[in-house]
């Protein structure tokens, strides 16, 4: 549907989502925020950050926490954790940021990159199939398409001054997106390309892609699977997202899903009043809803990036260009110049994403043993797949921890 008709069908604009950003972080975040200086107040211009500063920052040579959410999420879920990680005493700043094509972000329309088709064609990828919108992104342009903005961004030297220690979190796919950006400027760095941001310590929280695809011999064949993963693994190929079924609902239906949804996948998020007389549940399921209707974009990339997977293991997501198998080891390892120190990740006990933990710790200990940089993995008790929801405390003390 056109932006003006979506628009008024979903209630919903770029106006609404960020004012919903705005109400939410007001409300449960104690420390007051800003768009970053030297940064572009018009999110249309790409990417959207929101700034966070330590009351008394003192030494200025202490790091600065970039969070970085996962699919379908968006900044404002990081909520939780910036009062904690700037009362620590131990960080001058929190910088969340939205990937491009999602959250408030600017969005590229599908017909620029990914390209709608026409209905009856077939599938570049799956042949046998249609999709209404056609990726054509290879996995590397799709890893491309998030990484350059977020590069540019943090080589902004009026956005973060040459030398400042940063400690890049990411969750999820941000996770792994962030596993990607940290092995892309180790790669570039080791060809002999200008030196890369000071990255000191990367968190990847409950992230995709360590575990590689199983192998075709390996994997179950859509025709034997279930009728419910049936139509998951064609609604994946036709690149038919959640959110664009969120948009078909429309205002009242669409929102009252995302609510549903949202306490289905968290139910301990409070049904009490904040201190502005709004509950933590409603605020976010708000701003869920309006990041889930905004234009159609960096969704599409997703089938380029991650494909379900089954097994007699069970049913996963699994990276095309997996980190786990050494890769990331050799690309991280290979420079011993490298600021990088530490490297965690972190997976929540009840963790849906914690059938890539086995493959994620024999690559840390990969790049433990082959190199200056810390790495393991550890377990976040009472915790699902949103562990910086699940256990906000816990979570922020790993990333503060040495």
């Amino acid at each position: 549907m056109s932006r003006l008709i979506q628009k008024w069908w979903t209630a919903s604009d770029q106006s609404l989502l960020m004012a919903s950003e705005h109400r939410l972080l007001s409300a449960l975040v104690k420390h007051p925020f800003c768009k970053p200086e030297g940064f572009a107040q018009d999110v249309q211009a790409g990417i959207n950050m929101v700034e966070f500063r330590a009351n008394n920052p003192g030494d200025r040579t202490l790091p600065t926490v970039i969070l970085a959410h996962g699919f379908g999420s968006g900044l404002s879920f990081f909520y939780r954790n910036i009062d904690h990680l700037l009362n620590s005493g131990k960080i001058s700043r929190v910088i969340c940021m939205d990937w491009l094509g999602m959250g408030g972000s600017a969005r590229p329309p599908c017909w620029e990159n990914p390209t709608i088709r026409s209905l009856f064609a077939k599938s570049q990828s799956s042949p046998s199939r249609f999709s209404l919108c056609e990726s054509k992104f290879s996995t590397s342009q799709a890893v491309a398409f998030f990484l350059d903005p977020f590069d540019r961004v943090l080589r902004d030297a009026s956005l973060f001054p040459p030398g400042e220690p940063l400690w890049l979190v990411g969750h999820s796919l941000g996770g792994y997106l962030a596993a990607k950006y940290t092995m892309r400027i180790h790669e570039q760095s080791t060809a002999g390309s200008d030196t890369f941001p000071n990255l000191t310590k990367l968190i990847l929280a409950s992230p995709v892609g360590f575990k590689p695809l199983p192998s075709p011999g390996e994997r179950i064949t859509s025709s034997d699977l279930p009728p419910a993963l049936r139509l998951v693994d064609a609604l994946w190929s036709a690149n038919f997202t959640p959110q664009a079924l969120v948009r078909l609902m429309g205002s009242s239906r669409g929102k009252n899903a995302v609510k549903r949804a949202l306490h289905g996948r968290i139910p301990h998020l409070s049904t009490s009043s904040s201190g502005t007389g709004e509950k933590e549940l409603d605020l976010l399921a708000d701003y869920l809803y309006h990041i889930t209707v905004a234009p159609a974009s960096g969704e599409y990339a997703m089938n380029s990036l991650l494909e379900p997977g089954a097994s007699e293991d069970g049913v996963g997501v699994y990276a095309r260009e997996p980190l786990g198998g050494g890769y990331m080891a050799k690309l991280i390892s290979q420079h011993p110049s490298s600021p990088l120190q530490r490297i965690k990740v972190l997976f929540g006990d009840r963790d849906w994403m914690q059938f890539h933990e086995a493959a994620a710790r024999k690559e840390m200990d990969i790049i433990d043993s082959k190199s200056n940089i810390r790495s393991d993995v550890h377990t976040i008790p009472r915790a699902g797949h949103h562990v910086y929801i699940d256990n906000a405390p816990f979570f922020c003390r790993h990333i503060l921890d040495d």
